[in-house]
């Protein structure tokens, strides 16, 4: 089964579930006032599968493809330059290579940052930009959330050994961006990269052979710094999802295809979860078609649901 086959069935499995969660929870703690409800919510529900499943089958995936805004830009690059600040830090008597790739992503982050507010100071963000994330709408932490995802995910594929032009197509693998990985592989393919094949690009973009490693291919580190980055970015969602979203004040959406306060409360609930299995999966070390299911499969789709995200259709 390929990558991206896996992460599509998961979105569908996860689809199903919400769907029987949710009967389940009228039927234990609704009332005779309740059927109408439940009609609706299976109504609205099974128009959200739809347009998940046609997402789906034109290799449309959540990541990379929700309508940012200003602020969600602007404080994405911020925590990121929070997460490379402060892994320089803590390399710079420990690990000088570490230290200097570190330090110069740190300082390229803040050269974009200073690009779009020219106030802003090094000694100026860290300590105060939490206040103000505290003052942002629920959307705009919900889509900063979504681009630490992102990019702990590309992070862990340049720890792997991935280009960086590979890496970045993994968050939006659809059978285009395969085709153009293959393009730019020396393995002969086909248009849709299966993870063997990831396998042995990740092997041939290092020039390292993995004939002796068996199974043990994706536990190999081959850069440190970029796998630490991918750690620290996943454990800044996490402290997100904990402070900003678990317990959100939530609303029924507007529009013609509103998404029920029920619907929101479990997308929430397994959002958390997908997140604590992305920590985990990536302090294991673990496969890295393993972290883009977890991303594609796990946390995209709940804060679609949870949040209203807009979906970009190109």
């Amino acid at each position: 089964m390929t990558l991206f086959c896996r992460s599509k069935m998961n979105r569908i499995n996860s689809m199903f579930s919400l769907l029987i969660e949710t009967i389940i929870v009228h039927l234990l703690f609704g009332n005779v006032h309740s059927y109408l409800d439940l009609k609706l919510d299976i109504r609205v529900y099974l128009v959200l599968f739809g347009v998940v499943l046609a997402l789906s089958n034109n290799n449309i995936s959540y990541a990379h493809n929700f309508y940012q805004n200003d602020s969600s830009v602007l404080y994405t690059l911020l925590k990121q330059f929070e997460v490379e600040k402060n892994l320089a830090l803590e390399n710079q008597y420990v690990n000088n290579s570490s230290y200097s790739i570190h330090s110069e992503k740190a300082d390229e982050l803040f050269d974009k940052l200073a690009s779009i507010r020219k106030d802003i100071t090094e000694n100026s963000i860290i300590p105060n930009h939490y206040d103000i994330l505290s003052d942002l709408n629920l959307t705009t932490k919900a889509l900063i959330s979504a681009n630490l995802a992102d990019e702990s995910l590309r992070e862990y594929g340049l720890s792997t050994g991935l280009d960086p032009k590979m890496a970045s197509g993994l968050l939006n693998m659809g059978i285009d961006m395969n085709m153009k990985m293959n393009e730019t592989s020396t393995t002969n393919m086909t248009g849709i990269a299966n993870i063997h094949s990831m396998k042995k690009m990740t092997s041939m973009s290092t020039n390292q052979s993995t004939s002796n490693e068996g199974n043990r291919e994706n536990k190999v580190v081959k850069n440190l710094a970029n796998y630490e980055t991918s750690i620290a970015l996943a454990k800044s969602l996490k402290i997100m999802f904990t402070n900003y979203l678990q317990d959100a004040k939530l609303e029924n959406s507007k529009g013609w295809m509103p998404i029920p306060t029920g619907m929101k409360i479990i997308a929430i609930r397994d959002l958390g979860q997908g997140i604590d299995n992305l920590v985990l999966a990536l302090n294991k070390n673990t496969s890295l078609e393993e972290v883009y299911s977890i991303v594609h499969g796990q946390i995209h789709p709940n804060l679609f649901l949870a949040f209203s995200l807009k979906i970009k259709s190109d």
